[in-house]
């Protein structure tokens, strides 16, 4: 930048101003993630979601029950729920936090939903062939259905493959046509008749959605019934959890390119 125009004190003015602006435009870009972190929670999963978002270049936050409840989501572009216990997710978190959560997505928030937060998000779970009575979150139009045994029976868990379904959605618009990702008790994705929600990938043991993307007023959702957060051959994710597993790759770009369109930075 040139200031051979300017004298000395209208310069330093003006450098003040651009500097400003410059930190102020940073800090409104930031994206940070609120991360479920309660009760109920895996803790691996956690520890695992909030490197892989940290890597995506995100800042990230742990919340609990008690925050959800009563603190503010204003803060935040995207809230994760992990691998856990979606009963004790259910149970915890009162329903008020539960419509400020439906609030602060429809407003154009994003929610990212993995496993247990995908069973968390539907309308109905089904765990075991029974209904589970509980109060879901109801974002999903659908049901979610758990266990898979032909990939693992309870309590094992075990890879399995997900096979690409939508090539021409911005998420999975990839160099690949399937992805080998941990499974553990994570529940099938079934959306209700005539909804308008996006089946990305499936099962390739059972055919059925296991990875599904749509809008939710304002805002997006992304749910996955298997975990793409841990990675079985690197210890970046902060965990050593089964690492007696080929990954076969990582699954943590498919992650990034979920949580890009969840922000609307692909259409």
């Amino acid at each position: 930048m040139v200031f051979g125009c300017l004298n000395p004190v209208a310069a330093y003015i003006l450098i003040i101003v651009v500097v400003a602006c410059c930190v102020s435009s940073t800090a409104e870009d930031e994206v940070t993630v609120a991360l479920y972190s309660g009760g109920g929670c895996w803790e691996d999963s956690v520890t695992a979601s909030e490197n892989m978002f940290e890597w995506m270049g995100y800042k990230v936050s742990l919340l609990d029950a008690d925050y959800i409840d009563d603190g503010s989501l204003d803060d935040f572009r995207i809230i994760c729920f992990t691998g856990g216990d979606m009963y004790r997710y259910a149970d915890d978190i009162s329903s008020r936090g539960k419509k400020k959560i439906r609030d602060f997505v429809g407003a154009g928030g994003a929610y990212i939903g993995i496993c247990a937060g995908a069973y968390f998000a539907s309308e109905e779970i089904i765990w075991a062939g029974k209904d589970i009575p509980t109060e879901t979150l109801g974002i999903f139009p659908g049901k979610t259905v758990g266990i898979i045994d032909g990939i693992a029976p309870f309590p094992k868990y075990a890879m399995c493959r997900v096979n690409v379904v939508d090539f021409d959605h911005p998420i999975t618009a990839l160099d690949v046509y399937s992805e080998w990702i941990l499974y553990y008790w994570g529940p099938r994705l079934i959306p209700a008749p005539g909804t308008d929600v996006d089946v990305l990938g499936v099962y390739a043991i059972g055919g059925d959605p296991a990875v599904v993307a749509f809008e939710y007023g304002a805002g997006r959702v992304f749910l996955i019934g298997p975990v793409p957060d841990i990675e079985e051959d690197s210890d970046r994710d902060g965990t050593d959890f089964a690492d007696e597993f080929d990954d076969r790759g990582s699954d943590w770009e498919l992650m990034r390119k979920a949580a890009s369109w969840c922000l609307k930075e692909l259409r």
